[in-house]
């Protein structure tokens, strides 16, 4: 202990760094905030501390903080100022705003800004206060004021005008300073009188007043004259007699113990006096080379709370403070600009020599620190040809300091001068060291010293022989002994045991990475990285671990000590204290930060007058085991807040909160209000890491484990009453230190209720019996559905037959030598043939709409065309059955929104049953009237007739009348209903009048519709223009050789021989594409030489030169290859097919065909070619290797062009012509050929590589724009840049 007094009599009158006991910690630091310009902190008695600037209102617990904004009516204000009393905080502006803390809602209300009633907006508000009854009394630039039930009273406005400050002297008295002296108010009867007069020679602006109630005196600080004492007792004021005392505002004066005041000076800082006025003790003042002084010199406010730590507000600095109880505990650090101090904050070892001087190893050298005179050395500092960083110590038996490093070896210098005596390293060339990296050096019984390293091997140095011994590689991090014959190695994988003599080792315990350890009698106390605390026992071999559930800071501890029952750990968190016979964790009562950083591995020593000290990352804390203070069980739990399905229930409309969140007892939420977080703080609680566990019950059937976790959250919580309750525990987890409960209750969806579950009973019967009926009614249909099924399944097999017999029909129809009853045979044969697979396709569009595949396709439709149309390809087949078809409309035309597909169904089913059962030389009236809002089409025939029953299940599924039947007329029952399904798609009906024998009228009805009209409809005929035709001759062409195309319509090419098809597909394409035809392949090839089509459709079979022939030569010439060609052709055989497709055919339609089919494959070709240039673009641009066509002949054309725009592409006179020259073909053929490949002509191919040239050249940052300008071949700088401009949509300057 005398040690002690002397250490600490040789650190006084030194620099601040050792010398003062006080250090200050700055909030901003601590908790990452930035608030300057603090004017006053209070305490409010839930243990928040409140600090205020007019930046916000902060409110601090020892590990949170939280900043409330203000709502000013003005912001124009120079500092606000806090107020705690009565249970009420309340914050004021000195521009006379004055705000309420509403602790039910969480934030600052504004109660009154005095100067709307006052109609004065130049006052000044000094200071506020709060009597017995909640009134508040304001002091202000302009007089007193009472402001009480929302009125303000001024008091006392002809005695004195402004009041400068105020306090009380009791629960009624309050001393006020004001203009002409001092007074003394009655704060119920408002009465006052003047209790010190002002003269000319002391008249005072009095800034704030202190009351020692001991001593009758006033402390009274000034705006310009010091500070003065002023005697209750003899009603004398005196000047302090502190001369010369600063003249600068003194803003605050505390009393911070029985016997001292502290005085905080605008400017000058912090001044500790006697409690008598008459003696300085300390002033602090901020220090540039300190980082623990005080933070700024202008101190606006100080307050003491009741754990002794002093709060400081200052303008500069914001809010620090520091520990009157934490005096016993010395920090070491690195001054700047100091030699006479630590090296480096970063300490990785320390070690006491025998002649009492400590040393420590850092990350910038080593330092020895001669306590006796407080003096410093350093050595290796800023040495940049070696290794700086120290990570060992040890001295020798001869008092020779060795110091091991990261990657230089280890030095050897002497303990008394600091000479230099040896360094060994794998490099020095005559020691047997191998391993550079040094973490460990340890002195063994007989006095050899041991060198461990994770990354090398360990060694051995026998001091008498001075000698060093390898042993295999162990990766050490530090070393201990046993006994006098062994030594424990902490290692990265476990602990290791080694017989010094033999050097045998034995694994211990394996699977932890051990920092630090220490032997205690048979156990062995271990510190692991991520594993906490470990304790092997070697008697027994058992092993226990602890940590952070049991209450450590952390699960990486780096340090160990021992004192008595007692571990010292230094943790990654901090430092505690593990009781080795309780086996919990004690935690320091105060949290100075230097506590709460890392503690580094392996660096801690318990000095010889019993003293710890550790290093750190943020320099060394020394201090005496016995006198640091720790945390008894206290704190409380506070209800920070409660969120409801995301929303606090503060800020929610649903709830009416008329106490703070804190009181709540109980809440009640809704059924959809089942998502519940609520966030909780520890208050009180003196360590930083408090652990609380909870449990819902009703929901858990367990606590949870104690965590550090400061929110509870419950999701999807169904309906009913429940009980949340939160336990704070001590630091050794097994003491609970406060429970606190809430009870909630959630009211059940109203789809639980009882009267919900009577009626949901009966809507429940309801639907199972119209289900029943629903299944009754399946059960009926289920036959019919089976016959469909099997009707459908049987039209695919009979589809498959009639393929195999229609075409032997085929071949015996070519045969000469039949003869003529063979041929009608034939013939009938043929018919049935037809007729079976009318029926077939029948059946599959009625499987179709029966099972809901069939959709309807709206479009704009001339209903009288189509009618006349369908009407038109039945002529034959009536003709031949004798029967006239008469047609007639009300109107031309008339255009309503059909689907023309199903709607010529419709139509051919009615015409065809008409046909069918009329009686020859009979008619079939065709009748079609248009109206405004619907048409009707009726088909009158003259024939069989239905019977007034059959009508009735007319419309079934293979149903045919009895008469029908018995006729010899074949028919399937299904072609009605096929009708009936497409009408009622249609929204139209169907109705039937008929007698037997007198025939039947087929009425269908359907609403008028309209729809967009985006294109004509693909089924539409166009109407060749009598006057003006779209067709080009072979002599058209010719004068057309070098003309640009400009129009919009594709190019189309028709060879056909047959010339009704040619002028069929001529019109019904003109309207849409730019048509050109010939008769046959040589004519055609005779027009593709002079123009160039974009699509070509040949029929095979043609004389003079077939269609293979002709798309043989069209892919075979190199002008010619990208034009894509269709066959046509009658012939249907496989091999047929493959022939063309090999000749490079893009498609191939057998005929008949449907015009439909063909418009789309023509669609689709042109729109791959389009896909294939928009490729073949992207590939040219990013210059790729591969293929972009699968003609050879188009590929090697685009690739030829690229490369010779890539050759001249700095050539500023290369142009189209050049172009055309170097790819040996003519302008007009370059044109073409380019602009049907990649939709681009000469000149914007060559500009498009030129351009994406030049962005990459830009992009490189290698060339300015006049240089990229030249090398892309342009010849003005100017027109470079628009054209850039335009082709990237910004100018190369903002690249």
């Amino acid at each position: 202990m005398k040690t002690r007094f002397l250490i600490a009599a040789f650190l006084l009158p030194v620099s601040f760094c050792y010398s003062l006991n006080v250090k200050f910690y700055d909030i901003n630091s601590i908790h990452g905030i930035t608030m300057r310009e603090v004017a006053s902190v209070c305490k409010d008695r839930n243990g928040f501390i409140w600090a205020s600037s007019k930046s916000g209102i902060l409110r601090l617990t020892d590990n949170s903080c939280h900043t409330y904004q203000l709502p000013y009516e003005t912001p124009n204000i120079i500092y606000t100022k806090l107020l705690y009393d009565n249970d009420s905080l309340l914050a004021f502006t000195n521009n006379g705003q004055i705000f309420h803390y509403n602790a039910v809602y969480d934030r600052f209300d504004l109660l009154v800004d005095i100067r709307k009633p006052l109609n004065d907006t130049h006052l000044v508000l000094n200071r506020i206060a709060v009597d017995s009854n909640g009134s508040i009394l304001i002091a202000a630039s302009s007089g007193l004021y009472k402001y009480q039930d929302h009125k303000l009273i001024s008091v006392g406005r002809e005695k004195y005008t402004e009041v400068h400050d105020f306090i009380w002297l009791d629960d009624v008295n309050l001393l006020m300073g004001t203009n002409n002296g001092f007074w003394l108010m009655n704060s119920h009867s408002l009465t006052d009188r003047q209790i010190f007069k002002y003269t000319d020679d002391n008249a005072l602006k009095v800034t704030r007043f202190h009351y020692d109630q001991a001593e009758g005196m006033i402390w009274v600080g000034t705006s310009a004259d010091g500070l003065y004492l002023y005697d209750l007792t003899s009603n004398t004021l005196r000047q302090s007699p502190l001369q010369p005392f600063p003249k600068q505002p003194v803003h605050a004066i505390a009393a911070i113990t029985d016997s001292t005041v502290m005085v905080g000076i605008d400017g000058q800082g912090m001044w500790e006096m006697t409690n008598d006025g008459q003696k300085v003790l300390n002033i602090y003042k901020e220090e540039p080379d300190n980082p623990l002084s005080l933070k700024g010199n202008g101190v606006y406010d100080i307050f003491i709370d009741k754990q002794k730590r002093v709060w400081v507000c200052t303008y500069s600095g914001g809010l620090s403070f520091f520990d009157q109880e934490s005096a016993d505990v010395t920090q070491i650090t690195h001054q700047i600009n100091e030699s006479n101090s630590l090296s480096n904050n970063n300490v990785n070892k320390i070690i006491e020599d025998s002649r009492g001087n400590i040393w420590f190893a850092t990350n910038n050298g080593v330092s020895r620190w001669n306590v006796s005179t407080n003096s410093w050395r350093t050595y290796y500092q800023d040495v940049r040809d070696q290794a700086q960083v120290f990570l060992s110590l040890c001295e020798d038996v001869d008092g020779n300091i060795w110091a091991g490093t990261f990657s230089s070896g280890v030095y050897v210098f002497d303990g008394n001068s600091g000479r230099e005596i040896a360094h060994y390293s794998s490099t020095d060339g005559f020691s047997s060291l191998t391993n550079d990296y040094i973490f460990d050096i340890f002195k063994d019984s007989n006095g050899d010293l041991w060198l461990g390293s994770p990354l090398g091997q360990p060694f051995r140095y026998i001091a008498k022989e001075r000698r060093f011994i390898a042993y295999p590689f162990q990766p050490v991090y530090a070393i201990t002994d046993l006994s006098p014959d062994n030594l424990l190695f902490a290692c990265t994988y476990g602990l290791l045991m080694m017989d010094i003599y033999t050097g045998q080792t034995r694994t211990i315990l394996d699977g932890y990475i051990l920092h630090d350890l220490v032997v205690a009698e048979d156990n062995i106390w271990m510190a692991t990285s991520g594993d906490g605390l470990v304790r092997y026992n070697l008697k027994d071999n058992t092993l226990e671990k602890f940590t952070t559930n049991e209450g450590l800071l952390s699960n990486y501890v780096n340090s160990i000590l021992r004192a008595g029952k007692y571990l010292w750990l230094g943790t990654e968190s901090g430092l505690c204290k593990f009781n080795t016979e309780e086996k919990n964790v004690e935690i320091f009562s105060s949290q100075p930060p230097f506590f709460n950083v890392s503690f580094n591995q392996n660096a801690a020593l318990t000095l010889t007058n019993g003293q710890l000290i550790w290093g750190t990352s943020s320099g060394a804390l020394m201090f005496e085991p016995e006198a640091v203070l720790f945390s008894p069980s206290k704190g409380r739990i506070y209800y920070q807040d409660i969120i409801i399905s995301g929303r606090s229930l503060r800020n929610n409309p649903n709830f009416s909160l008329t106490s703070p969140l804190d009181k709540l007892q109980e809440i009640s939420l809704r059924y959809d209000q089942n998502t519940l977080t609520l966030e909780f703080l520890p208050i009180g609680a003196a360590s930083l890491s408090s652990k609380f566990a909870w449990k819902m019950e009703g929901i858990d059937e367990e606590w949870t484990q104690p965590s550090g976790s400061r929110a509870i959250t419950y999701a999807s919580m169904p309906g009913g009453e429940y009980s949340l309750k939160i336990r704070m525990y001590d630091n050794s987890m097994k003491q609970i230190i406060q429970e606190r409960s809430l009870q909630i209750q959630i009211t059940p969806p109203w789809w639980k209720a009882v009267w919900f579950r009577f009626i949901a009973f009966f809507v429940i019967a309801a639907i199972l019996a119209f289900l029943l009926r629903y299944y009754i009614n399946r059960i009926r249909q289920h036959h019919a559905e089976d016959k469909i099924r099997f009707f459908t399944n049987m039209t695919h097999d009979i589809r498959t037959s009639l393929t195999l017999i229609n075409a032997p029909i085929e071949e015996l129809s070519k045969e000469k030598n039949l003869s003529d009853e063979g041929r009608c045979y034939l013939n009938l044969a043929t018919e049935q043939a037809e007729r079976l697979s009318s029926v077939a396709n029948q059946l599959l569009d009625f499987q179709k709409a029966d099972i809901g595949k069939s959709h309807i396709f709206w479009a704009m439709n001339d209903l009288v065309r189509i009618v006349s149309q369908r009407k038109l390809m039945f002529d034959a087949a009536a003709s031949k059955q004798r029967i006239k078809l008469l047609f007639s409309s009300n109107c031309e035309s008339y255009l309503t929104a059909v689907d023309e597909l199903k709607i010529e169904k419709v139509i051919d089913n009615l015409l065809s049953n008409a046909i069918k059962y009329s009686h020859p030389d009979g008619e079939v009236l065709i009748n079609l009237k248009c109206e405004p809002n619907r048409w009707i089409l009726e088909v009158r025939d003259q024939g069989l007739g239905i019977s007034e029953n059959a009508q009735q299940k007319l419309f079934r599924e293979f149903y045919r009348g009895d008469n029908v039947v018995n006729s010899t007329i074949v028919g399937s029952g299904i072609g009605l209903l096929l009708v009936k399904n497409y009408v009622a798609m249609h929204g139209g009906t169907v109705s039937l009048k008929s007698r037997e024998n007198e025939g039947s009228l087929f009425r269908i009805t359907i609403p008028y519709k309209e729809v967009p009209v985006t294109e004509p409809s693909s089924s539409s005929e166009v109407q060749p223009d009598e006057n003006h035709t779209n067709v080009q001759t072979v002599n058209d062409i010719a004068s057309q050789t070098n003309h640009h195309l400009s129009d919009q319509k594709e190019h189309l090419m028709i060879v056909e021989d047959n010339d009704d098809l040619k002028t069929f597909l001529q019109r019904s394409l003109q309207n849409r594409y730019q048509i050109t035809v010939a008769k046959d392949g040589e004519e055609a090839w005779k027009i593709i030489q002079k123009r160039i089509p974009d699509l070509i459709i040949s029929d095979v079979m043609m004389p003079n030169m077939d269609g293979f022939e002709l798309c043989r030569l069209i892919k075979s010439t190199y002008e010619t290859s990208h034009i894509p060609v269709m066959l046509l052709t009658a012939l249907n055989e496989k091999s047929q097919q493959l022939q063309g497709l090999g000749l490079g055919a893009d498609d191939y339609l057998t005929k008949p065909f449907d015009m439909t089919l063909l418009r789309q494959r023509i669609s689709n070709i042109i729109q791959n070619r389009k896909v294939i240039k928009e490729k073949a673009l992207r590939l040219i641009n990013d210059n790729g290797g591969g293929p972009i066509y699968l003609n050879e002949l188009n590929n090697k054309f685009v690739r030829k062009a690229v490369s010779i725009v890539n050759t001249n592409i700095d050539n500023p006179q290369f142009n189209k012509e050049i172009f055309a020259s170097e790819m040996n073909v003519s302008t007009s053929l370059l044109y073409k050929k380019l602009k049907s490949l990649t939709d681009l002509p000469p000149s914007d191919f060559i500009k498009g590589i030129r351009m994406n040239q030049a962005l990459k050249l830009l992009q490189s940052g290698k060339y300015a724009i006049t240089e990229v300008s030249v090398l892309c071949g342009f010849s003005s700088v100017k027109y470079f840049s628009t054209t850039f401009r335009k082709h990237f949509g910004k100018p190369p300057s903002k690249l």
